[in-house]
Order: structure tokens, then sequence, then C-alpha cells
């Protein structure tokens, strides 16, 4: 709860920098937006071990090959990244650039995930 509260505090100060500084020099403004932004995704990396840690105790669990894990989060980290660098685009007006950004996140996640449909496939046909 408390990092919440950290990024949230990061956030707002963000958000009253930009409106300030765009006053006076709208060129900067953006880029400060940027550095909150890449400020409270470096606060949330910690937090990242501990899922990682939860996906590989899940996966010896289940006795599901590990191997499938790395594809699994390339695909989380493909949509966090996409969606991060669409919003960027948003925020500066080219939501056209966005669009294109989200749509090949899309393809490159499609391309990553076939060896886990082809997996999931194989161990169907296993047990028919």
């Amino acid at each position: 709860m408390s990092d919440l509260l950290k990024i949230m505090a990061v956030a707002l100060i963000t958000v009253f920098a930009h409106i300030v500084v765009k006053q006076f020099k709208p060129e900067l403004a953006f880029f400060i937006t940027i550095a909150g932004s890449i400020l409270i995704i470096l606060m949330t990396v910690d937090s990242l071990q501990s899922v990682m840690h939860t996906f590989y105790h899940i996966f010896e669990t289940t006795g599901v090959e590990t191997t499938l894990l790395t594809p699994l989060l390339k695909i989380i980290a493909i949509g966090y990244i996409a969606e991060f660098g669409a919003n960027i685009c948003v925020d500066a007006g080219a939501s056209s650039i966005a669009d294109k950004i989200l749509f090949s996140a899309k393809i490159i996640v499609l391309l990553i995930s076939l060896p886990i449909i082809t997996t999931v496939v194989d161990m169907v046909v296993g047990l028919l």
C-alpha cells in the first residue's frame, strides 16, 4: 500500500510540474511527463521479482515446462512496454503512431506465443 502512495505522490508531483512548466516552456513539459513516467516504472521494478518468483513456483508445482515461462514473461513485458509507448505518443498528440505501436505489439505477441500454442496442442493431442 505504501508503494502505491509513493507512486501516486510522484504522479501528482509530475502532473503539477507538467502543468506549471507548460505555461512557460511547453516543449519541456513533455519531458517532465516522460521523466515522471520512467521514475514510476523504476519504482515498480522491485515488485516484478515477486511476480517472477510466483510464476516459477506455479510452473514447478504444476510440472509445466519452465521453458514456457520465458515467452509468457516476454508477452507480459511487451504488453506493458507497448502500452507505455503508446500512451507517451498519445500525450504528445501522435495517436496514429500509438495505434501502430499497439498493432505491432499484437503481432509480436502472436509470434512469441506460437511455442506456447504448439505445446498446448501437443498436450491435448497426447491426452487423446
